[in-house]
C-alpha cells in the first residue's frame, strides 16, 4: 500500500480538480437557466405580439400590414426554434459537466478510502512492532530473573 503522505498529496490535487469541475458544472447550469429564461422571454414577446395583432383585428388591416405581421411571427418562430437548439446543446454540456464532476468525486472518495486503509495498515504495523518489542522485553526480563 502507498504512503498516506503521498496519497494526501494526490488527494489535494484531486480536490483541486473537483473544485474546478464543480465551478464548470455551476457555470453550465447557469448557462442553461439563462437560456431557458431568454426562451421564456421570446415566447412571452411572441404571445404579446399576437395579442396586439388580434386586438387590431377589429380594425381594418391593409394587406401589407397583415403580410408584415405574418413575416415577423415567422421570424420569431425561427428564433424560438434556434433557441431550442441552443438550450439542448447547453443541457448536453451541463450533463457532460455533471458526469465529469461525478467521476472526479468518485476519484476523490476512492483516494480518501485508500488513505484511510493505508493509515490503518500503518497503525497495525506500528502496533505489531510495539507488541514484538514488548514481547522481546518480557523475554529478556524472564531470562534475567532465572
Amino acid at each position: 500500500m502507498s504512503d498516506p503522505k503521498q496519497l494526501a498529496k494526490v488527494l489535494t490535487l484531486v480536490e483541486q480538480e473537483l473544485e474546478q469541475t464543480s465551478l464548470h458544472l455551476r457555470s453550465a447550469n447557469s448557462a442553461v437557466a439563462a437560456l431557458k429564461q431568454q426562451m421564456q422571454q421570446l415566447q412571452d414577446y411572441r404571445l404579446d405580439y399576437v395579442r396586439q395583432a388580434q386586438q387590431k383585428q377589429g380594425a381594418v388591416l391593409q394587406a401589407g400590414e397583415y403580410q408584415q405581421f405574418h413575416h415577423y411571427i415567422a421570424k420569431l418562430d425561427a428564433a424560438i426554434t434556434q433557441h431550442i437548439g441552443k438550450i439542448r446543446q447547453a443541457e448536453q454540456a451541463a450533463q457532460q459537466r455533471q458526469q465529469q464532476w461525478q467521476a472526479c468525486h468518485q476519484r476523490q472518495q476512492a483516494i480518501a478510502l485508500l488513505i484511510n486503509k493505508a493509515q490503518q495498515q500503518q497503525r497495525l504495523r506500528a502496533d505489531k512492532a510495539l507488541q514484538r518489542d514488548l514481547d522481546e522485553f518480557s523475554l529478556q526480563q524472564f531470562i534475567r530473573r532465572r
